[in-house]
């Protein structure tokens, strides 16, 4: 039956065949166990890593459901299509469809506490850790120019 997976590693959404086997969904999202979210009216279906918020770095995606809530999901997802009885059936929804609901996080770093999780892209950390580093540099050079690299 026709599935879409989503890839927030290389940031796609697939077409994808699945077979109706439940155990083959943890194959297709990299998973020992999954869980089921449900944002979307026509009953498609979305299937997670049970374990992706558990983890210490994984991909995320934001997901925004028909009532504007966003949800942050983590690691690769399945999109299923259910019927009446639960039973899975061909995704519903147009690729366009599910596409236009995502936005990428990236790599996330996540932190638990007794609070809760802390989620914080590790781009965003490297690029500052760029920018410092470049910084230092630039007053270096502006030091040795202006100082002979004396710091008077």
């Amino acid at each position: 039956m026709k599935a879409y997976l989503i890839d927030p590693i290389k940031r796609i959404v697939s077409v994808v065949d699945y077979n109706g086997d439940y155990k083959k969904i943890n194959k297709f999202i990299d998973a020992e166990i999954f869980t089921a979210v449900y944002p979307l009216k026509n009953e498609d279906t979305l299937y997670v890593d049970d374990m992706g918020l558990m983890k210490q770095t994984n991909h995320a995606f934001d997901f925004r459901y028909e009532n504007g809530h966003t949800q942050t999901l983590f690691g690769k997802t399945l999109v299923l299509g259910a019927n009446d009885e639960g039973e899975s059936v061909d995704v519903k929804s147009t690729i366009a469809e599910i596409t236009q609901r995502i936005t990428w996080c990236g790599k996330v770093l996540i932190m638990q506490s007794a609070e809760g999780f802390e989620v914080m892209p590790i781009s965003s950390d490297v690029q500052e850790a760029k920018i410092h580093v470049l910084k230092e540099k630039v007053n270096e050079k502006i030091d040795e120019i202006f100082h002979g690299g004396k710091n008077d």
